[in-house]
């Protein structure tokens, strides 16, 4: 009897008036929990830290911080926090009624503000709106008269008629036109819902299932009473009630108000708390009815498994098709400022040079909008494009592999067994162990004589890797492939150099982390050069993208290094890191090899990973930091192989 885990009416109600109601208060930060919801945190002045806790499609809650921060962020809470963290709330509006909320955050004098958008229908959505375009989103739709996809021009969704707003006319009339029973009328036509509707034929005394059109005339005016007495009652920041089952002690439903449908079920009690945020939280947070929360075995077959796994391979193909309709709109976009190059360049430079206060200008290239920086190059804007397509294109094939791997699990007929979790002593705390600065960069690893080795990830990381560790002593590294990381050996003493074994190690890891690996290569070179070599400015007139780097002097090549790796665990004063590098650098007393690592199929990524994190004991998130891109095999080496499973808390 527990009500439906969807989005009533009310628990979309009121919150941008709960937003308001927050002193000065500055986003901090944004985190994707693994349960699927979304986590932002407020800091408050005078009170702390604030959490917003949002399920797209289900409810959002509002309370004091409380939630730890998962250890990663995820994708899309790391764009949020690269746009919004340390900007303050400015306020906070539902035009469309209880639908959707945008919640308004400053970004200095020169800008207006960007607005963050929740959308809490149908599957839930959060965007970030930037001068009227989608700037990213969370999930991209597209409809006959809306879509949503980043760089479109942000619509909000078809309004609907305000229900608090009705006449007692209009009431009358769709009662009476109605041939279906009451609360079915008020749920659909007046745009009630079940529960609401519910709710207010138990106050007005009217019985739900007799057909709407009789008593049309009392029941409008009893509505029309009864309609804002409700509406007063919730207010900005109403109380919260839930209704627990007086035997199984199981959570039946929650509301901004007295419930009188509930209060006049015996089976219920009535449980008051000071905000309906809390009560929310509880109540979507609750436990599962008792005879379903039984402990199971850890490798217990999931109930009808084939009916998960078509739901499942689903989900995949629409996350196929919006990721494809994504690189596909951003490469498109690159290619139109390319072919249109000097009407684009001419308008930019042409505002540049009479209107230098001028951000930012729109231009329309055949009949699409295109908003661009007047400081920023055409070529520039275009590359960004190019990068945003690639990275849509990488996750587009880990939903590929991802899709391969479900239907093989439905031509096979395979049970879905769930993943056996690590256990800990629970009289023992977790052991915490020292973070050193660079485990910040995006890769790293020690070389066998001591020396810590960064690289970058993609364009935008290379570049700012570079701009903050490299130093005229250290040494920076590349592939002879484009698009490979840049890497860069740290010297902590000027006076010492790496040596040979060193500079081999980074070239062979540099490519390993490049398109060589997922290319199946056996081999291929690289080079190295100081880092007084290494700057951004290249000849007159020469352009240098982003993530890219001029060389001066002499290029020290590095010949014919293989592609394996080595997965392990090395000692760094007094830690062990867990590393996936050349099996050189594990050379030292206290060195653990683990399993070695060569190319693979991308197809087969997955079924890897999940394998060799339940081997070492360890998530794959943190398995998926230490390794190269596409697919790999692993196989087990040296005396620690063996005893690889062990429990690692950061």
């Amino acid at each position: 009897r527990r009500a439906r885990t969807g989005s009533p009416l009310w628990t979309r109600w009121r919150w941008s008036g709960t937003l308001r109601s927050l002193p000065r208060a500055w986003f901090d930060k944004a985190s994707e929990l693994p349960d699927g919801r979304l986590l932002i945190t407020f800091r408050v002045q005078g009170e702390g830290r604030w959490e917003w806790l949002i399920a797209p499609g289900i409810f959002s809650t509002l309370r004091p911080a409380s939630l730890p921060l998962p250890e990663t962020p995820g994708p899309f809470a790391m764009a949020l926090r690269r746009q919004l963290q340390g900007a303050p709330l400015l306020g906070a509006e539902q035009p469309g009624g209880e639908r959707y909320l945008e919640a308004s955050f400053g970004q200095g004098r020169e800008e207006e503000p960007a607005l963050l958008a929740v959308e809490l229908f149908g599957q839930g959505n959060v965007l970030v709106i930037r001068r009227g375009q989608i700037s990213t989103l969370l999930h991209s739709r597209a409809w006959a008269q809306r879509v949503l996809r980043p760089g479109a021009r942000y619509l909000r969704p078809p309004a609907r008629k305000n229900p608090f707003a009705l006449t007692a006319e209009e009431l009358r009339k769709a009662l009476r036109d109605s041939s279906a029973d009451r609360v079915s009328t008020l749920a659909a036509r007046m745009g009630l819902g079940g529960p609401l509707s519910e709710e207010l034929l138990a106050r007005t005394g009217f019985d739900p299932k007799v057909p709407a059109a009789r008593e049309a005339e009392e029941l409008s005016e009893a509505l029309i009473q009864a309609l804002p007495t409700l509406l007063s009652e919730i207010g900005d920041r109403p109380s919260g009630y839930l209704y627990r089952s007086r035997t199984g002690g199981q959570l039946i439903d929650v509301t901004p108000f007295p419930a009188e449908r509930r209060r006049r079920d015996a089976e219920l009690v009535e449980e008051r708390r000071p905000t309906f945020s809390e009560a929310a939280f509880e109540f979507f947070s609750s436990s599962p009815p008792p005879e379903s929360a039984r402990p199971r075995e850890e490798t217990a077959p999931v109930k009808d498994p084939r009916a998960g796994l078509l739901r499942k391979r689903n989900q995949q193909e629409e996350a196929i098709r919006t990721l494809q309709e994504e690189a596909e709109t951003l490469r498109s976009g690159a290619d139109l400022l390319l072919s249109h190059f000097p009407e684009v360049e001419e308008r930019r430079l042409t505002l540049a040079g009479s209107a230098p206060g001028t951000l930012e200008f729109e231009i329309v290239l055949e009949g699409r909008p295109f908003r661009l920086r007047a400081g920023t190059p055409t070529r520039e804007a275009a590359q960004a494009l190019y990068e945003e397509a690639k990275h849509a294109q990488q996750r587009l094939e880990g939903a590929q592999g991802a899709l391969r791997s479900t239907e093989a699990q439905l031509r096979s007929g395979t049970p879905v067994v769930a993943p056996p979790r690590p256990t800990q002593d629970p009289g023992r705390p977790p052991a915490r162990r020292r973070h050193f600065w660079f485990e910040k960069a995006p890769r790293f690893f020690v070389s066998s004589e001591g020396f810590v080795v960064i690289a970058g990830r993609d364009a935008r990381t290379n570049d700012a890797l570079v701009k903050r560790y490299l130093g005229e002593h250290d040494v920076y590294i590349h592939a002879d492939l484009h698009g490979a990381p840049s890497v860069v050996i740290k010297t902590q003493d000027p006076k010492v150099s790496p040596g040979e074994g060193t500079l081999l190690e980074a070239g062979q890891w540099g490519l390993c982390h490049s398109r060589a690996w997922r290319a199946g290569l056996a081999s291929a070179d690289a080079y190295w050069v100081k880092g007084d070599q290494v700057s951004k400015a290249g000849a007159s007139g020469e352009y240098v993208a982003r993530g890219s780097w001029v060389i001066h002097g002499t290029r020290n090549p590095l010949r014919d290094l293989p592609l394996e790796l080595t997965l392990g665990r090395v000692p760094y004063e007094g830690e062990m890191l867990l590393q996936a590098a050349p099996p050189s650098t594990f050379g030292r007393p206290g060195s653990q090899l683990l399993f070695g690592l060569r190319p693979g199929e991308d197809r087969d990524r997955e079924v890897e990973e999940r394998t060799l994190a339940q081997a070492l004991g360890i998530t794959r998130e943190a398995l998926q930091a230490v390794l190269p891109p596409g697919g790999f095999s692993a196989r087990p080496i040296g005396p620690a192989a063996g005893e690889a499973r062990r429990e690692v808390v950061g």
